[in-house]
């Protein structure tokens, strides 16, 4: 078995060594090597796409690529789990504010990620209505209620969910909404993962209940009433203990 210290060399060769390290690195030969090199930027570019479909289709396919590649450089993939990859690239999106590129771009790409967040999430069983329909209701507002551990919210400043929805589903643009700030609730309480933009009610009780925050003190802070928690809980965001 080699020295880890060939396989750290043999990384950094693709990431940009220059032709006369790689020759060395080679021993003189490179037949291969450019090659090779490609063929790990085309994967690479072609994960992050499938990683952030929405991404990819506000951004163009030779804008993509371009993005992809630079992400590549400064941050190659550290897990074989290559559904993960990609994790700051909303942050580095944001960092080079690449132009011509969308300005909601960046939560665009947060919605992405949130998205393979969810799908890859551990399981758990759903609360249901039924178990809490007996409870007494001095009871029920001292209950910490969890969350589904999918269950991600994305608080934007603009109203991007129908705009990310569009180019990642549908592969067309939608213009992003007024910038009046919008929740957005990516879960999957079964096994297909859903999406909606939450009214604000909705997020404002989410917010403190994923907190820990008890049920009747979470309701009295977003200054709602008991139907707000029923249509989350019917919409399966909760977990049962």
């Amino acid at each position: 078995m080699r020295d880890p210290a060939f396989y750290d060399s043999f990384a950094a060769m693709l990431h940009g060594g220059d032709i006369v390290a790689v020759a060395a690195f080679a021993g003189g030969g490179l037949t291969g090597f450019p090659v090779y090199r490609n063929s790990v930027v085309r994967g690479a570019i072609e994960v992050l796409g499938d990683n952030y479909p929405a991404v990819r289709a506000m951004s163009g396919e030779s804008n993509f690529a371009a993005l992809a590649r630079a992400y590549w450089t400064a941050h190659p993939p550290r897990d074989g789990v290559m559904a993960r990859y990609g994790s700051g690239f909303a942050d580095f999106i944001a960092a080079e504010n690449p132009p011509g590129m969308p300005d909601i771009l960046p939560d665009i790409a947060r919605l992405d990620r949130v998205w393979s967040e969810a799908h890859l999430a551990a399981e758990a069983e759903i609360l249901s209505a039924g178990v809490l329909a007996g409870a007494d209701p001095e009871r029920l507002a001292e209950l910490t209620i969890r969350l589904h551990p999918s269950v991600r919210l994305l608080h934007a400043k603009r109203a991007v969910h129908a705009s990310w929805a569009a180019a990642r589903f549908e592969a067309r643009m939608v213009p992003a909404g007024p910038d009046t700030g919008e929740t957005v609730l990516v879960w999957r309480p079964s096994h297909e993962v859903r999406h909606r933009a939450l009214e604000p009610a909705e997020a404002a009780l989410l917010d403190p209940l994923a907190a820990g925050i008890p049920l009747g003190l979470a309701a009295e802070r977003a200054g709602c009433g008991i139907e707000v928690f029923i249509r989350l809980l019917k919409d399966g965001v909760f977990a049962r203990d």
